[in-house]
């Protein structure tokens, strides 16, 4: 068993050297309030922002939208129908699964590969380089496939329910698939928890996220109580945020 290693810290500590331009992945609901409250007054500029629609709506997210911290969003939606956005910035959409899968594949080293399903969106459009001697389209039986890039961020911030002082992390929810990719896929995740254990590590069926994916624990302000999801809109006041 690994020994328990400094992975709680304050959330300075935890965002510090989070450059202008960078790709961030936001776990959500609940999103890490602690965080975005940190992000928000003291943070860099011009971010992408991952996240789902229901974060997106949420008031914890806005004031970064509104104070010109974020300059791009893409959006998971859990179908193509909620993906009509209408924001000050440039935004674009995809489904959960279409996220999920784009940021598996970056998490798994590639640039750019082939799978079942249209490309829709910019951010998963193969470069030129990627693009170069490999067709657009491709059939294997009856079965078509298209050329996709994979999705890459430099840092994710997540909500975990539980974490151990190794750095594994416990989440539920419908999204917590989702939430996992971003960790594999991101340079560094951050995650702010309600709940750190001193006394022993998760268990093997209660992480989500691995300590190897994990660089610092922050402690939750606050403890979210359960809510439900509904059609992928963020939750009423309350169920928490």
């Amino acid at each position: 068993m690994h020994s328990p290693r400094d992975i709680v810290t304050e959330p300075a500590r935890a965002l510090d050297g989070l450059a202008d331009g960078s790709v961030v992945a936001l776990g959500g609901p609940p999103v890490p309030g602690t965080l975005l409250d940190r992000l928000q007054r003291s943070g860099p500029r011009g971010l992408h922002l991952l996240c789902t629609r229901t974060a997106l709506d949420s008031p914890l997210v806005q004031p970064l939208l509104r104070q010109g911290c974020v300059s791009r969003c893409t959006v998971a939606v859990p179908s193509p129908a909620e993906g009509d956005l209408r924001l000050a910035i440039p935004a674009e959409w995809l489904t959960v699964d279409e996220m999920t899968e784009g940021l598996r594949a970056g998490a798994a080293g590639v640039d750019d590969f082939y799978s079942p399903g249209e490309v829709h969106t910019a951010v998963r459009t193969p470069s030129r380089d990627q693009e170069r001697d490999k067709p657009r389209h491709l059939r294997v039986g009856s079965v078509p496939f298209a050329h996709k890039a994979s999705l890459h961020c430099d840092v994710a911030l997540l909500y975990a329910d539980e974490a151990d002082l190794m750095g594994n992390l416990a989440m539920d929810g419908p999204y917590s698939g989702l939430f996992t990719a971003m960790a594999h896929a991101a340079a560094r995740t951050i995650a702010e928890c309600a709940h750190v254990r001193a006394d022993g590590p998760l268990g093997r069926a209660r992480t989500a996220v691995t300590a190897d994916h994990v660089q610092a624990v922050v402690p939750a302000a606050r403890r979210h109580r359960a809510h439900r999801w509904i059609g992928g809109r963020a939750p009423s006041p309350e169920a928490g945020s």
